[in-house]
């Protein structure tokens, strides 16, 4: 995270381009956390919010397209939720609560934290500020 964005104000260089690999949502927090504010997204905030979805989505991605952005993987079934250690194959989430899901995200990441973009693919969601 550092180098993403430059908190040591020693270095001379910045990605301004990455993206971590698929964590937990408190691991994500603890990243997002480093972060303390770009424009819009406020690092603090933004982690907090992700507690809200723990144990309810497969995963989270956080990283920069040139400014903050968070992906945000959905599972297809109950099994395939974050911290799930259960062997037994799950049960199927319905499209209603795939899409219950999506319009909480939504609310919370656009509406109270003020993100620029939201937008969905299958089910992965990804969320950026400017």
């Amino acid at each position: 995270m550092r180098m993403g964005y430059a908190l040591d104000r020693t270095q001379r260089f910045q990605s301004t381009y990455f993206l971590t690999p698929r964590l937990r949502t408190g691991q994500a927090g603890h990243l997002i956390r480093t972060v303390k504010s770009y424009n819009a997204f406020d690092g603090e905030k933004v982690a907090h919010a992700l507690t809200a979805f723990e144990g309810r989505v497969a995963g989270v991605e956080f990283g920069r397209e040139g400014s903050p952005v968070i992906y945000v993987d959905l599972p297809y079934w109950t099994h395939q939720r974050e911290g799930d250690v259960s062997q037994a194959p799950g049960v199927r989430l319905s499209d209603q609560d795939n899409d219950k899901l999506v319009a909480e995200l939504r609310s919370v990441f656009v509406g109270q934290l003020k993100a620029d973009e939201f937008s969905v693919q299958q089910r992965r969601v990804r969320i950026w500020w400017d």
